[in-house]
């Protein structure tokens, strides 16, 4: 044995240790990725789930299941700028068999239990409230929700919808003293578009043979045709319809809350994706006294209760029965 070898021979007893191999990192690094790849999804998880209920907080979508979708009946009365009531009407939302029913009233409506008064005098003794109480009994209807709306207001909301079409029955001409923005001239059977406020005009102005009544029948015609324009155009209404609310109730003296809104909003939104049009006239039929008072007549009132029974939520009458 030579010295050398003997030498390290001995060095390695000294020592007292062999050299060991190296353990492979692989199972730790594939124990650490796996662990990593199961923290992330349940991080996604619960992050999805949280996200989702900040988004549909924010959005304000009403969870309406389990419960009727019962019809209801908002009164929107349109004021002029000296706070004189120019005209009105209730609209019928029957989402159960997605129907809208327009019934426009005109502001020289006799109230029945306000001893001769017209809606217009009962609206400036006693404002929007009293006006609500005077529509419920003189027509035999419930009215669930109120709105006031400024002349800017009823503009600014047809405009967002585009106007309406429409084809005047006879020629509309009038020239105000006061401003040619305020004139009106349309020819017989000429199709035009309306803006906001060639509607606003035409809806106070007398140029109809008929009178106030042709004033009337004009405003379930004009808010009939916004509606049914607006159900045309889904995706730009569904967009806008929190704009349309918050033109509907600035400024606006009313009972319809936020969370109402949000209700309704759920329901109009179902009803647009059913590319429908949905909105159809009722238009008070009776007795003009004079140019400055309007009955309704006993017939009519007939109609309107037949049609607001039929348009009730079926869910809501089985349950009841």
């Amino acid at each position: 044995m030579s010295q050398a070898y003997a030498n390290n021979k001995g060095k390695g007893k000294r020592n007292g240790k062999k050299k060991k191999p190296k353990r492979s990192q692989a199972p730790v690094a594939l124990i650490y990725f796996v662990t990593l790849i199961i923290f992330c999804g349940v991080f996604g998880f619960f992050a999805k789930l949280i996200i989702d209920r900040v988004s549909k907080s924010e959005a304000g979508e009403a969870d309406v299941s389990g419960s009727y979708i019962d019809s209801y009946n908002t009164l929107y009365a349109r004021v002029n700028n000296e706070n004189v009531l120019s005209d009105l009407s209730i609209m019928r939302i029957c989402p159960e068999q997605s129907r809208i029913i327009v019934i426009p009233m005109t502001a020289f409506t006799v109230s029945s239990a306000d001893g001769g008064k017209t809606f217009r005098e009962v609206y400036k003794e006693g404002g929007i409230r009293n006006l609500q109480t005077a529509v419920a009994n003189t027509f035999g209807i419930s009215v669930d929700y109120y709105v006031t709306l400024s002349n800017d207001s009823f503009e600014e909301v047809a405009d967002i919808v585009g106007g309406f079409s429409y084809v005047p029955p006879e020629e509309l001409y009038y020239l105000d003293p006061g401003s040619d923005k305020n004139d009106i001239s349309f020819r017989e059977g000429k199709p035009v578009m309306l803006s906001g406020r060639q509607i606003r005009l035409i809806c106070q102005t007398n140029v109809f043979s008929k009178g106030r009544q042709g004033n009337m029948e004009f405003l379930g015609e004009a808010l009939t045709g916004l509606i049914n324009n607006a159900f045309d155009q889904v995706e730009i209404t569904t967009n806008s319809l929190d704009v349309i609310y918050s033109k509907l109730t600035a400024n606006s003296s009313t009972d319809l809350s936020e969370n109402d809104y949000k209700q309704h909003r759920v329901y109009i939104k179902d009803m647009l994706r059913e590319q429908i049009q949905p909105a159809e006239a009722l238009v008070p039929e009776g007795d003009w006294l004079d140019d400055s008072h309007f009955r309704p007549s006993d017939g009519f009132l007939t109609t309107l209760y037949s049609t607001m029974e039929a348009t009730k939520s079926q869910q809501k009458t089985v349950e009841n029965e």
